[in-house]
C-alpha cells in the first residue's frame, strides 16, 4: 500500500563518528517549515562547522560537515515535519516502504538550478551512481545496506522502485531518504563539477567552497518545492559554513559575534555559562564507545584481552574526569530514547570488575606476568597502541595508568579527528580507541559489525561476530518494531564480546546566538527551519 504524506514517523538518523560529547542545559523552541519569520534579501547566518569537509558531493560526504552542507544543497525525497515528526514530501509526493524495497512517485515541477525538470528517471540515475563501484560512495551500506541493489523506473508515471538485497527493517526512518541529496542529470553525466560546486535541487547553490575554510551559500529564490505553506523567502539569503575544527575557538567567535551557531561539546559549554544571548538545544545523546583492532597480528584480536582492557577500567572516574562532571556512565550503545533500545539487556554484559578481575581474565587465557610486571603469551609481552582523538589528557593519561597498573604496555598516539579516522579506517596503527558515536535506528551501526573491513568497507574494527551476524540477519527481514527482540540480542552480543564497550554518555548541544532558531536531527541542521531575525 502507498504511503500519503501523513504517514510513516521518521526518528533521527544515525550520526556516525567523531560526535562532540555534550550535556544538555537548556532547550528552545525551532522555527517551523511553513511559519515565517527571519530570511529577508540582506540576512546572513554563519554556522562553525567542527570538522573538514571532505566532499559536498552527495554521494561522497561521510563527514559530518560535508552531509550538513549536501543537506542545505540538495533535496532529499522524504522530509520530515518537525511539528509531528511524520514523513512529508521532499521531491516524493508518495513513497511506500518495507524491509526490501522502497517505491516513490516523484513530484511534478521539482526544478534545477539550469531549469531542467527533476524526473524519475533522474532520480534513478542518482540510486546507480551510489551503487556504482566506480563512485566508491562511503555510506552506501548505510543508506541501501549494500550497494547490491536494483532500480526500475518510469518516467511517464513518474515512478522509482528500488529492491534491496539486505533488509532495511526501518527504511523510511533512515537517512537513506530524508538526508539523501539528488543532484541533476547534468552533474550526472559530470560530477567533476560537484566537487567544488553545486547542481542540485535544494535551498540553497554553492557560491564559494574553499577547501578547509569555508563554504558560502546563496538563497535559491527558484525554489519552490519545499512543504506546504513555505517561503524560500523566509531563510537567510546567504548561508556561511565554516570550517573551525577547535571548539573553543569556536566559542571565542560565538562570544565576539562572529558566528550565530555550532555544535559543543561539555568543555566548550561550560564557558557559555551564564552569558547572555544564547540559547542551547539538545542534538544528540552521544556515547563514547571502546573499540578494538581485531585483525590478525594485534592483541585486541583475543576476546580475553578485550574484555581485560574494559574490566580494569574504572568508568565512573572516566567519565568524571573526561566530562568535568556532565556526562554520566553509559550502559547502554544507543540512546534509551531510540527505537529497540534494553539497557539492562546492555548492562548485564559491560565488563567490568577492576584490575583483579581484568588479571584474572588474561591470566585464565594463558598470559602470564614476567619479571618486568608486563603479561605476555607465548614469549609475547602485551602490548597495545591506544589511538587517543577525543579524550582530553588527563582522561588519556587516566586510561594508560590502569592498563599500566593491570601489567600491559601502552603506546599512546595523540591525533586530531580527522587524522584518526584515517588511521582507524587504514586497519594499521592502532590497537584500540574511544570514539563517540550515536544511532537512532541499530541498522545504523551494522556496517560497523558486519561486511568487509576497512579499507575496503566500513568495518574499521574487522569485527567478526557471528550472534551479530546471525541475529541482524533474521532481524533485517522483520518490519518495524516487530524486530526489536533480534536487535537487542545483536547489540547485546557486541558488547558481551567487547567488540564495543560503552563508556561515557553525554549529550551534544546545538548554541544559538540571538535572533536565531532551527529544527535540528542530531549532528545535522534542516536547512528549511533555518531562520535568522
Amino acid at each position: 500500500m502507498r504511503t500519503t504524506p501523513k504517514s510513516p514517523r521518521l526518528v533521527p538518523a544515525a550520526v556516525g563518528a567523531g560526535l562532540a560529547l555534550a550535556m544538555a542545559l537548556t532547550a528552545c523552541t525551532p522555527a517551523i517549515p511553513g511559519e515565517s519569520g527571519g530570511g529577508g534579501d540582506s540576512s546572513k547566518l554563519t554556522m562553525l562547522l567542527p570538522d573538514t569537509v571532505n566532499s559536498i558531493d552527495p554521494a561522497l560526504a561521510f563527514s559530518t560537515g560535508g552531509r550538513q552542507a549536501t543537506w542545505l544543497i540538495y533535496e532529499a525525497l522524504v522530509r520530515e515535519d518537525p511539528k509531528t515528526g511524520e514523513a512529508i514530501p521532499g521531491l516524493a509526493e508518495s513513497w511506500d516502504f518495507t524491509p526490501m524495497s522502497a517505491s516513490f512517485v516523484i513530484k511534478e515541477g521539482a526544478m534545477c538550478a539550469d531549469g531542467s525538470e527533476i524526473t524519475a528517471g533522474t532520480v534513478a540515475r542518482n540510486f546507480e551512481r551510489w551503487k556504482d563501484p566506480e563512485t566508491n560512495a562511503p555510506l552506501v551500506n548505510n543508506f541501501f545496506g549494500s550497494s547490491d541493489f536494483t532500480v526500475e523506473y518510469d518516467d511517464t508515471a513518474r515512478t522509482v522502485d528500488v529492491a534491496l538485497t539486505v533488509g532495511m527493517p526501518f527504511l523510511g526512518a533512515e537517512p537513506s531518504f530524508t538526508q539523501l541529496g539528488i543532484v541533476c542529470d547534468s552533474a550526472l553525466e559530470d560530477p567533476s563539477v560537484l566537487a567544488t560546486g553545486s547542481d542540485g535541487t535544494g535551498p540553497y547553490v554553492v557560491d564559494e567552497f574553499v577547501t578547509g575554510s569555508h563554504i558560502t551559500l546563496t538563497r535559491n529564490d527558484d525554489y519552490a518545492w519545499g512543504p506546504e505553506g513555505f517561503s524560500v523567502k523566509d531563510l537567510p539569503k546567504t548561508v556561511n559554513l565554516n570550517i573551525v575544527e577547535d571548539l573553543n575557538t569556536q566559542v571565542n567567535l560565538l562570544l565576539g559575534g562572529d558566528a550565530d551557531t555550532a555544535l559543543l561539546q561539555v568543555d566548550q559549554l561550560a564557558r557559555l555559562e551564564g552569558e547572555s544571548g544564547f540559547t542551547e538545544q539538545v542534538a544528540d545523546t552521544g556515547v563514547t564507545m571502546m573499540m578494538f583492532n581485531e585483525r590478525d597480528g594485534y592483541p585486541t584480536q583475543d576476546e580475553a584481552v578485550r574484555r581485560a582492557l574494559a574490566q580494569a577500567l574504572d568508568f565512573e572516574e572516566l567519565t568524571q574526569v573526561q566530562t568535568q562532571g556532565l556526562g554520566y556512565v553509559a550502559d547502554f550503545l544507543r540512546a534509551p530514547s531510540n527505537i529497540c533500545v534494553d539497557q539492562k539487556a546492555i548492562a548485564d554484559v559491560i565488563p567490568t570488575g577492576g584490575i583483579e578481575a581484568a588479571s584474572a581474565t588474561l591470566e585464565e587465557a594463558g598470559y602470564a606476568k614476567g619479571d618486568d610486571g608486563i603479561y605476555a603469551k607465548d614469549g609475547v609481552p602485551l602490548s597495545v597502541q591506544l589511538l587517543q582523538m577525543e579524550f582530553t589528557s588527563a582522561a588519556s593519561e587516566l586510561v594508560s595508568s590502569a592498563w599500566k597498573d593491570l601489567g600491559v604496555k601502552v603506546e599512546l598516539d595523540n591525533r586530531g579527528p580527522a587524522q584518526a579516522v584515517d588511521v582507524l579506517y587504514s586497519g594499521t596503527g592502532w590497537s584500540v580507541s574511544f570514539v563517540s558515536m550515536g544511532a537512532s535506528q541499530p541498522t545504523g551501526f551494522r556496517p560497523f559489525f558486519v561486511g568487509p573491513a576497512a579499507p575496503e568497507g566500513p568495518n574499521f574494527g574487522a569485527i567478526n561476530n557471528p550472534v551479530y551476524a546471525q541475529k541482524q540477519g533474521e532481524a533485517s527481514q522483520i518490519g518495524g518494531l516487530d524486530s526489536c527482540p533480534l536487535w537487542i540480542e545483536a547489540e547485546a552480543s557486541v558488547v558481551e564480546r567487547a567488540d564495543w564497550v560503552p563508556t561515557i554518555a553525554a549529550d551534544s548541544k546545538w548554541v544559538l546566538g540571538e535572533g536565531v532558531s532551527f529544527f535540528s536531527k542530531g549532528a545535522f541542521v534542516d536547512p528549511l527551519t533555518l531562520r535568522k531575525n
